[in-house]
Parts: structure tokens; C-alpha cells; sequence
């Protein structure tokens, strides 16, 4: 067999993998509301179909006929083709019910087989090259396959996203496969051509068989939790800015970069180095849970990053010394695949049910401490090693040190959730009402991740009063209190939150709120009180604003709202697919022409002003910015963008003395469409 065209087929599946979980993910946002989790269920639906891919490659390799192994494998890679080109298949409607659900039946209907096909490439070009020669296990090149995916990791948020859009992005994958596939199946003809040979004798599998089953344990357990600290670390990373690939790829890429050097040579992970820096991490990790939104993006990715980075050194590295024979390549991968399953499962299934917070993060962290103690333990009965003092104080120090880490957390975390009334968690992120007391009156605040989404005075004579990013004189309350309306005022709010605007709704108004999560809804209804003391009619549609709104145009025409606010928020953050210019078009088919449309763009992270003035500008309508300092009493700035199609709207006395300059901007910054976004060109 060729080894350039081996190292090609390995290189190209590898890369074709990893692109596509980003490229996929982003396509599926818009349907399902644009939050965190919407990766993460991606990265379980993919970690299942590593596993199908690992075991499609254990069981072929049982065939003792290699020609049947490989005419089989050239069969399916042919009807794989069938997939392209790349697409979502839109037979199952995205619902705020049974997300998870949907998300996983469109990407099986949609890359489900050319999937399979590109994962099992690994394991089973290894397996085929170990055929009379099982002295040496071709390990070398899982380390190889995993950078052909780092490449795909770090290209896609830095080549493919920022210049080509998401058409284009999905032309480019599907020629891929198309080329991947012929060169597979040049693979498949030249095994075919060798003579049929056995696997391997069974005295040799018997010879390790106790020796293995010790290890499937570990061999599940540290991919496992691998993959649980990615997962963790991506929803803490998250909370604050859109979900988008850049951020969901930067810990992929510490966790792949960890998988290539552990495999790569045995040398470069020497535990009690990397044992003593994760000792440093994971004190700075515990308090990171509490504090992390503090930072800068750019700091938190650092940080992040050096966690994830050192912690995942020590599940692979350990992952690499417990490396079998070739007899055992193929289920030592497919173990390792299930563990990754089993790690993901923990955190999209069994974490939202058991934890009210992301408590999987401290948790994995912890845990990798008793994985070095269990390995090092292992190995000394397992190889009879001699008594040596260092690895016994190392597994003694593995066992003590997370027990103090556990019991400063455990410390903390009350303190942390001392005011909190109710906490829940969902498939669409944390949400807690927590009292607290600011300047001498208490206030109750909705908190969604780190970011609150409302609060309310609890006085009896200041319930009804706005407060916060929506206090008076903010842009949105200049908006709903000075917009000339000669009857009654119509409307729409994209973003619940604690129901706050409802407050500005008069005898005769409706207000009709669009809300993803339905927790959400319940909070603002049983925890808050807005809605039931607003003189409005209020009525609340479930699901995704823009999947809504559309749907009601197409079928009954727009609503003919005075005023709209966007207003949606994932945790600290408006979702992408709310900030293109389709969705702003939108937007006015649901607005008089005479209305205002109200952009709520606080952000820590992000400046998005100049993108909601180019995409105004481009509709030729007129946009102002207005920012609300805070103060002794509201903690927040408030920023706002108001657009109307009418100039004389900003001429009103009480708006035009709010209108403040535009932030600078040396940026060129592109419109954003449901095609083409690139979160880099909004970060401050």
C-alpha cells in the first residue's frame, strides 16, 4: 500500500471529521435558537458516530478474509456518496419541547453515513497496515490523524468562515468527500490485491486478554473525562458571547493538540511535570467558575485554555502509556470512542437533569486527580513495579489534593448561592432568581449563566418600576413612551427575560413576547410580577422569534407592530442568527411604516453598534445610539439602537436630548447575513 496515499487518506478523513462538526453546528443555529448547547448536542451526536465509525472498523476487521474487509468497505464508501451534496435536512421542525431530539435525527438524516465512513478511516488503515507485521502498531498515526483535524479545527474560524460562505463552506466539504472517497477506495483496491489473510492467532489475544480487560476501565474512563472537560469548558467560555465556531473550536483544538503529542511519543509526557502544573490550574479553575465572567474574552480564552490544556495532557498522556498490542488496536479505539460517547452523554443528558449549574467543570477537574492516583496504583500491581517512594507520594498527594480542592468549592458555591430563590437548569442553559440587596433596597434579578436578564425592585410601592437595561430614559423606553401612536400600541418583544417591558404597556396595548426557553416563561411568571400587574394584554409565543415570525408572515401577513425589540439573549449575548440582514427584514414586515425597531446591544464582550448602523444604513432607514450610564442604583450600562423608517422620530424633544454619539469604530465591519457571519469582526 502506497504510504503517500496512506498518509493522504488519514490526513483528508481526519480533516473532513472535524470540519464538518463546526459547518454543521452553524447551519443548525438559526433552527433551534442559537444558544451553548446547541454545539454541545452537536458534539454528542458526532462522539456517537465516532463510536458507529470505531466499531463498523472493530467488527470488519473480525472478517478473516481481508478481500471480504475491504470490498465491503468500498460498497458502503460508494453508497455514502449518495449523501452529497452537503445539506440539512429539513424533515423534522426544530421545537422548544424535544430540541435535542431533532437535532440529532436532521444531522443523522444529513451526514450520518459519510460520517461513519470518515471515522472508522483511523483505526481500520492501521489495523490493515499491522497484516503480517504486529511487532509494530502504527499508533504514529492516530498522532498524524489528529493533526489532519487540528488543521480543519484552527482553518475553519480563521480561513473558511471569514471568507467564504456557509454555501460555499458546504460546495468545498462535499468535493472533499468526493475526493476522500476515490482515494479510499484506491486504498480498498490495493489491499484487495494482497492474498486473503488471518487476524491475528488466538493464543496471542489470549496471552493479553486478562492484561486488557484490567484496562478497558481506564481505557473508558480518561476519554470520558476528556471529553467532559471540553465540553465544560466550551459552555463556560460561551456563557457571555454568541456560540459561535471560533469559540466552540479554540478548546477542540487544546484537546486534539493533546491527543497529538501524548501519541505522538511517549517522551513528551512526563507526569510528574504536567501532574504539578494541573495542580496550579485547577486551583485557578475552581475560582474561574465563580468569577470567570469578570475577565475579557481574550483573557478568559487564555485561562481556559491553560486548564483544559493541562488537564487533558494527563487524561490522554496517561491514555498513550496504556497503549495495546496490534492485536488489540481496533478495540482499544472503539474504547476509547465509547468513553468519549459516555463523557458527552454525562454532560448533554444525566448533567442537566442532576445539576442546577455547570458543576460537571469542578467535577472532571477533581476526578483527574483520582485517574492519576487509579493509574499510577495500575500500573505499579500491574507491572510488579518495585516500591519506589515518588509515584507511591504522587498517588498519595493524587488522593488528599482534590479532597482539600473539593472542600474549598464546596465553600465557596454556598456562599455563591446563598440569595438564590430558584435555580434550573435545561437544554437551553442556568437560569436562577436571586435577591439581593443594592444601596439599600432589595431587588430580585434573573440570572441566565452570568448574565442577568432583568430584575425588579421588591418594595410594595416599586415593583412596577423598570429598572436596569431597561430603565427610563433608556433607548427602548424613549421608543415604547414618546413613539406618536394615535390608538392603541401594538407590540412585539424578541426576548422575554423577567417580562420588564411589560411595565411600559398601557390600558388597551398588547405585548406579545417571543421566548425560546419555556422556563423563562415560568420565572416571569411565578418569580416576577411584571406581567401580571401590566394594564397590557399580554401574550407569550414559544419558540424561536425569527421561526415564528416568519411562519405568521407567510401565512397570515405581518403583525403591524408601532414598536419591536430585539431583545433575545444567550446568557450574555444576542444569537447570531438575530443580528443578519434577512432577520432585520424581517423585522420591518412585522413593523407600521412608521414604527421603530429597538436593538438591545449591551455587551461586555462584543461591540455590535457598528453592525446594526451598516445593516440599518443598507435598508436605508435611520439609526441612533443611546447609552445609559450606570449609576448607584442600576449597576449596568444600557445600550440601545433605535431604527425607524421616519428621520422626524428622532426630532421628538425628550428623544433627541438621549442621543449620544456613536462609539468609535476603526473597523470595517460586514454586514452579517443567514450566509456569511464572523464573530471576529465584532469583538471589542
Amino acid at each position: 500500500m502506497p504510504s503517500s496515499l496512506v498518509l493522504f487518506v488519514v490526513l483528508s478523513g481526519a480533516f473532513l471529521v472535524f470540519q464538518i462538526q463546526p459547518l454543521m453546528a452553524k447551519l443548525m443555529l438559526p433552527l433551534f435558537g442559537g444558544g451553548a448547547s446547541i454545539w454541545t448536542a452537536c458534539m454528542f451526536f458526532f462522539q456517537g458516530l465516532l463510536l458507529c465509525g470505531y466499531f463498523y472498523s472493530y467488527c470488519l476487521t473480525k472478517l478473516a478474509n481481508v478481500r471480504l474487509q475491504v470490498g465491503l468497505h468500498a460498497l458502503l464508501s460508494i453508497f455514502s456518496l449518495l449523501a452529497l451534496p452537503l445539506s440539512v435536512n429539513l424533515l423534522y421542525e426544530a421545537s422548544t419541547e424535544a430540541p435535542l431530539k431533532n437535532i440529532i435525527l436532521l444531522l443523522a438524516t444529513s451526514v450520518g453515513l459519510p460520517y461513519v465512513i470518515l471515522s472508522s478511516t483511523g483505526p481500520l488503515i492501521q489495523r490493515w497496515l499491522t497484516y503480517g507485521n504486529q511487532e509494530k502498531p502504527p499508533y504514529f498515526l492516530y498522532s498524524l490523524s489528529n493533526v489532519g483535524s487540528l488543521l480543519a479545527v484552527l482553518s475553519y474560524p480563521f480561513v473558511f468562515e471569514p471568507f467564504l460562505s456557509l454555501s460555499a463552506q458546504t460546495a468545498f466539504w462535499s468535493v472533499g468527500y468526493g475526493v476522500y472517497a476515490a482515494a479510499i477506495l484506491a486504498v480498498c483496491l490495493s489491499m484487495y490485491k494482497k492474498n486473503p489473510l488471518l487476524l491475528a492467532e488466538p493464543q496471542a489475544m489470549a496471552a493479553t486478554g486478562q492484561a486488557v480487560r484490567s484496562r478497558i476501565f481506564l481505557w473508558l474512563l480518561l476519554p470520558a473525562v476528556g471529553v467532559v472537560l471540553l465540553l465544560a469548558t466550551t459552555n463556560s467560555m460561551t456563557q457571555n458571547v454568541q456560540p459561535v465556531p471560533f469559540l466552540w473550536l479554540m478548546p477542540l483544538c487544546i484537546y486534539l493538540l493533546t491527543y497529538i503529542i501524548s501519541f505522538h511519543s511517549h517522551r513528551w509526557y512526563v507526569r510528574w511535570y504536567w501532574f504539578a502544573v494541573f495542580m496550579a490550574t485547577s486551583v485557578v479553575a475552581i475560582v474561574m467558575f465563580f468569577i470567570g465572567s469578570w475577565f475579557n474574552l481574550f483573557s478568559q480564552l487564555a485561562i481556559y485554555s491553560l486548564i483544559l490544556l493541562s488537564a487533558c495532557m494527563i487524561c490522554h498522556g496517561e491514555l498513550a502509556l496504556l497503549k495495546p498490542g496490534a492485536e488489540r488496536l481496533t478495540l482499544f479505539y472503539l474504547m476509547i470512542s465509547l468513553g468519549g460517547v459516555l463523557g458527552s452523554a454525562f454532560v448533554v443528558f444525566f448533567a442537566q437533569t442532576l445539576f442546577s449549574n455547570y458543576y460537571e467543570f469542578p467535577l472532571a477537574i477533581i476526578t483527574v486527580f483520582f485517574l492519576v492516583a487509579g493509574c499510577v496504583l495500575w500500573q505499579r500491581g500491574e507491572y510488579h513495579l518495585p516500591q519506589e517512594k515518588r509515584p507511591l507520594l504522587l498517588a498519595q498527594l493524587a488522593i488528599v489534593y482534590p479532597l482539600v480542592l473539593g472542600g474549598g468549592f464546596f465553600y465557596l458555591n454556598t456562599l455563591n448561592n446563598q440569595n438564590d430563590v430558584l435555580a434550573v437548569r435545561n437544554f437551553y442553559g442556568i437560569l436562577k432568581a436571586k435577591d439581593v440587596e443594592v444601596n439599600g433596597r432589595l431587588e430580585r434579578r434573573l440570572i441566565d449563566g452570568t448574565t442577568s436578564h432583568g430584575t425588579q425592585l421588591l418594595a410594595a410601592d416599586a415593583t412596577g418600576t423598570p429598572v436596569s437595561y431597561y430603565r427610563r430614559g433608556t433607548g427602548v423606553a424613549l421608543a415604547l413612551e414618546h413613539l406618536p401612536v394615535s390608538d392603541n400600541m401594538q407590540v412585539g418583544i424578541i426576548g422575554l427575560g423577567a417580562g420588564t417591558l411589560a411595565a411600559y404597556g398601557r390600558p388597551g396595548d398588547t405585548y406579545r413576547f417571543y421566548e425560546l426557553n419555556p422556563q423563562v416563561k415560568a420565572f416571569a411568571n411565578n418569580q416576577f410580577t411584571y406581567l401580571a400587574d401590566s394594564d397590557a394584554d399580554i401574550d407569550i409565543v414559544l419558540g424561536d422569534a425569527r421561526v415564528s415570525m416568519a411562519r405568521k408572515l407567510a401565512e397570515e401577513g405581518g403583525d403591524n407592530y408601532d414598536v419591536l425589540v430585539v431583545d433575545a439573549f444567550s446568557s450574555g449575548a444576542i444569537p447570531a442568527h438575530l443580528l443578519t440582514k434577512e432577520a432585520f427584514e424581517l423585522y420591518w414586515n412585522h413593523l407600521k411604516p412608521a414604527g421603530a425597531l429597538a436593538v438591545h446591544i449591551s455587551n461586555s464582550h462584543l461591540n455590535l453598534s457598528p453592525l446594526v448602523r451598516e445593516i440599518a444604513l443598507s435598508m436605508n432607514k435611520s439609526a441612533r445610539y443611546f447609552k445609559v450610564l450606570a449609576d448607584d442604583d442600576d449597576v449596568n450600562d444600557a445600550e440601545w439602537v433605535v431604527i425607524a423608517a421616519d428621520e422626524s422620530f428622532f426630532k421628538h424633544p425628550e428623544i433627541a436630548q438621549q442621543v449620544v454619539s456613536w462609539p468609535e469604530n476603526t473597523r470595517n465591519t460586514t454586514i452579517w447575513t443567514d450566509d456569511y457571519s464572523n464573530l471576529l469582526s465584532v469583538v471589542k
